[in-house]
C-alpha cells in the first residue's frame, strides 16, 4: 500500500497541463512509496486515450474514466473514495511540482496530529502562499521558485486558508472532516469550506515555505467569463449562508501577517541572509498589489514603510 496519493482532476488541456504535470510528478521522484489517481471528467482532446496508454507503461497510475464532468469537488471526491494512501494530496492539473515535495508537504502531518491540512507556496495563488516571481516563462518562474526553496529550509506558517491548487492531509483527517462538498458545483470556494471544516474540527493549517510549486492558474476575476464570474459570486453566497460570518481578508494584508511571523523570528533568531531574502520577496508581493486609489494606496504605502522602519532594526537593507 502507497504511502502516499496524489489525486489529479483532468479536463482537456492535455498538452499543456495534465501530461506536463504527470512527468514532472514521475520525474521528480520520491523518498516515500506513491501512487497517482487521475479522475478525467469526461475529456474531449485525446486526454483519455492518453491516460489509457501512460497507465499500461506506468504501474503507480490509476485512472477514474467519468462519463460526465464532475466538476473539481466531485472529481476529487472521485479520486478520495479510491486512494489508498495514508498521506493525501490534491493537486491541480496545471502544477508542475519540484524536488522533495511530497516528503516536505508530508512532514508536519507525521510530526504533529494537530496539523491538518499542508499547502507549499507558489508563483500563482490568491492568498500569503504566494510568492514575487517576475519571470515570463515557467521556466524562468520555477527558477525563482527553485531560489524561493534554498532560503526557506524548515520554514513555515499557520495560514486560516490553504488553497486546493495542492494541499496535503491525513487521511484520519480526511475520514474525520469528509468529502468536499459538491453544492459548490463545477469551481470555486469548496476550498475554502473544507479549510473551515477543517479548523472547525480543531486542526491546524500550515504554509510549507520550503516547497515550491508552480502553478499555472487562470486569469484575473476582471478577464473571467461572465458566466464563471456569476458561479463564483454564487458560490460565495453558498460560502457565507453555510458559514456565516466569513470574511475573507484581501491577500496584501494576509502578506502583512506573514511579515508580522517574520518579525518575530527576527527577534528570536537574528535577521539572516535567509530571512532577509524572504522578507525582500514579501515586500516586492505587497508592492505589486497596490489598492487603485490614490487613498487607499497611499495609506498602504504608509503600512509598508512603517513594517519597514520596523525590519530596519534587525538589519534588513531594501
Amino acid at each position: 500500500m502507497p504511502e502516499t496519493t496524489i489525486i489529479i482532476v483532468s479536463y482537456n488541456g492535455l498538452h499543456e497541463t495534465t501530461a506536463p504535470c504527470l512527468e514532472s510528478i514521475f520525474s521528480c521522484g520520491a523518498q516515500s512509496d506513491f501512487e497517482v489517481v487521475v479522475v478525467d471528467n469526461c475529456s474531449s482532446d485525446g486526454t483519455a486515450a492518453y491516460l489509457a496508454a501512460m497507465m499500461k507503461k506506468e504501474p503507480r497510475l490509476r485512472v477514474v474514466f467519468n462519463e460526465a464532468n464532475h466538476g473539481f469537488a466531485g472529481g476529487n471526491n472521485d479520486g478520495l473514495r479510491i486512494a489508498s494512501g495514508d498521506t493525501l494530496i490534491l493537486l491541480n492539473s496545471d502544477c508542475i511540482v519540484t524536488k522533495n515535495w511530497i516528503e516536505k508537504l508530508r512532514a508536519p502531518l507525521q510530526q504533529d496530529p494537530a496539523v491538518g491540512l499542508t499547502g507549499p507556496v507558489s508563483n500563482s495563488v490568491g492568498n500569503e502562499q504566494k510568492i514575487f516571481t517576475r519571470g515570463a516563462t515557467r521556466e524562468e518562474i520555477m527558477e525563482e521558485g527553485l531560489a524561493w526553496v534554498s532560503n526557506s529550509n524548515g520554514a513555515s506558517f499557520d495560514t486560516d486558508m490553504l488553497s486546493f491548487f495542492c494541499v496535503a492531509m491525513r487521511r484520519d483527517v480526511f475520514d474525520r472532516v469528509g468529502v468536499l462538498d459538491e453544492r459548490f458545483g463545477l469551481g470555486f470556494y469548496e476550498d475554502d469550506d473544507y479549510c473551515i471544516r477543517v479548523r472547525l474540527a480543531g486542526y491546524r493549517l500550515i504554509c510549507v515555505e520550503d516547497v515550491f510549486v508552480y502553478h499555472c492558474g487562470g486569469g484575473s476575476f476582471g478577464r473571467l467569463p461572465q458566466g464563471t464570474r456569476k458561479m463564483m459570486k454564487d458560490n460565495r453566497r453558498k460560502l457565507e449562508t453555510k458559514h456565516l460570518p466569513h470574511t475573507r481578508i484581501h491577500p496584501r494584508d494576509l502578506q502583512l501577517q506573514v511579515m508580522e511571523g517574520y518579525l518575530r523570528q527576527a527577534s528570536r533568531e537574528g535577521f539572516t541572509p535567509h530571512l532577509q531574502f524572504r522578507v525582500s520577496n514579501r515586500f516586492k508581493e505587497m508592492e505589486s498589489r497596490m489598492p487603485r486609489g490614490i487613498f487607499k494606496k497611499w495609506a498602504f504605502r504608509q503600512r509598508l514603510h512603517r513594517l519597514k522602519v520596523r525590519f530596519r532594526q534587525y538589519g534588513y537593507e531594501p
